[in-house]
């Protein structure tokens, strides 16, 4: 009978990785570097900016002698620099404002009417009032992304509960039991 032995082949061990292992999380240069971003500032300021710049918008339509007896562009115009004077005003608020005003104080109704008056900017071809319209909008959808808890909204109303209704305290949800 023809038996033939095969040869065994030695076992290789893998080659040593060349490459470096990942260095920890408290090593990386992002978290030696205080790069701190604080982004309840960055969209008050940022609220600041796009109103003041949906008013400059505003007012650059107005002030335009072509539109003189163009009465669709004089009322956006004019309305532009109501709502942009309307959403500079949430960095600093002003009283009589807020009273009348009170749906662009929490960040849900400030981003859905950023969204709302960006969206109107988008009229012409493409120039210096859609660019505003551009950041109003994104800084919208910011505000309503941070309202789903990011960062605590300190205009939000207090969440009601019925005074007759004492829940214990550690007692879980019905919906938990």
């Amino acid at each position: 009978s023809c038996s033939t032995r095969i040869p065994q082949q030695p076992r290789v061990s893998p080659p040593e990785p060349t490459h470096t292992p990942p260095k920890k999380m408290s090593e990386t240069p992002a978290a030696r570097c205080n790069c701190n971003v604080d982004v309840a500032k960055l969209m008050k300021y940022g609220s600041l900016s796009c109103g003041l710049g949906i008013m400059f918008a505003g007012l650059s339509v107005c002030l335009n002698v072509f539109n003189a007896f163009h009465v669709p562009l004089m009322v956006f115009g004019f309305s532009s620099i109501l709502f942009g004077a309307l959403i500079a005003q949430t960095a600093y608020p002003i009283k009589f404002l807020v009273k009348w005003f009170p749906f662009v104080m929490p960040y849900k109704g400030r981003g859905c009417f950023m969204i709302y008056v960006g969206l109107g900017l988008f009229y012409d071809p493409f120039g210096f009032i859609e660019i505003i319209g551009i950041f109003t909008v994104a800084l919208g959808i910011l505000f309503l992304l941070v309202s789903c808890g990011a960062v605590k909204d300190p205009h939000a109303p207090a969440p009601t509960s019925s005074p007759n209704v004492k829940v214990p305290e550690g007692a879980q949800p019905a919906s938990q039991v």
